[in-house]
């Protein structure tokens, strides 16, 4: 059985790695960000049916992102909390 020591090291390395993981989101992000921007730049005035549709689920993609990173930053949370107590 895993002392509490070391317990504790195998918690924090699971933040650890759920923080990198953030940090991808971040990045990814960004990248959507780019996408909308040039989607828009490129296709203003257009009413076709299908930019709205790329533009409706980039958005959408953002916001599961951040949904992610929000779900992510609370796992993290309990996990030192829980890192604290034992």
């Amino acid at each position: 059985m895993a002392t509490v020591e070391e317990l504790k090291l195998h918690v924090a390395a699971s933040v650890e790695e759920t923080e990198q993981a953030m940090t991808g989101m971040l990045g990814t992000l960004d990248r959507l960000d780019a996408a909308l921007a040039r989607l828009r730049l490129v296709t203003v005035g257009s009413l076709h049916p299908s930019v709205a549709e790329a533009l409706t689920r980039l958005e959408e993609a953002k916001s599961k992102i951040i949904e992610a990173q929000t779900l992510a930053r609370g796992a993290v949370d309990s996990a030192d909390t829980y890192r604290t107590l034992i």
